[in-house]
């Protein structure tokens, strides 16, 4: 059996923005992980590193489609063909295309409690968790008070519209959280250069981290 030339290991609620770009028609292998993994980043890194080294041998690249996600990847283990992972906090540098357009962004509205249609779609936007999983555990009022009181620091509530999906439904749920929840509404135009680039390439060490062979992933490659 031959080897796949490159193995991406991402997150499933990435799956429309990976998908839109074909990658099984280069002959990429692609591997999608349930999205709240990163809630339990030692969950994360204990999945991540099963599916690492289940795949390592039979492919001669692996690129993550994670960042550093709550430490999640911190302690991973290289594989033989070490490991390309992107230099990023979290998966909104991903949907917003780099690191630049994230910092401006956060420079201007740092308060922003970001949404996509994957989150809305799980229902893990505010309205979703107090509905179905919040109300559950604690009743009606007290799940209200309690997203109030995780949120309270956030003056906007964001839709990144990556132009996947029925973008129109998306934008009207997320605007809904933002009147519920007295934030201010805005929304900001998805981008998918950093998703090319994982799937593509160049992986360039100013946007990936490279683990070598054998190496331990530390928090600080993500830093500087």
């Amino acid at each position: 059996m031959s080897k796949s030339q490159k193995t991406i290991i991402a997150c499933g609620g990435m799956k429309a923005e990976f998908e839109r770009l074909n990658p099984a028609d280069n002959g990429i292998e692609m591997h999608y992980m349930p999205q709240n993994l990163h809630r339990v980043p030692d969950t994360l890194r204990k999945k991540l590193q099963e599916t690492i080294d289940r795949v390592a041998e039979d492919t001669e690249t692996i690129i993550l489609g994670y960042g550093l996600c709550c430490n999640g990847v911190v302690g991973l283990k290289a594989p033989e063909q070490g490991l390309i992972v992107p230099k990023v906090h979290d998966c909104i540098a991903l949907y917003m295309g780099s690191t630049e357009k994230y910092r401006n962004m956060f420079s201007q509205n740092p308060g922003t409690y970001h949404l996509t249609r994957n989150w809305m779609d799980n229902k893990k936007d505010p309205l979703g968790l107090v509905e179905h999983e919040y109300k559950r555990r604690l009743g009606a009022e007290d799940a209200r008070e309690t997203m109030e009181w995780e949120i309270k620091n956030y003056s906007h509530i964001s839709y990144i519209n990556t132009g996947t999906g029925r973008t129109e439904q998306y934008r009207n749920r997320a605007l809904e959280n933002a009147r519920q929840f007295n934030k201010q509404f805005m929304e900001i135009s998805g981008d998918d250069a950093f998703f090319r680039k994982i799937v593509h390439g160049p992986w360039d060490k100013k946007n990936f981290v490279h683990i070598k062979p054998h190496e331990i992933s530390k928090q600080e490659y993500f830093l500087k």
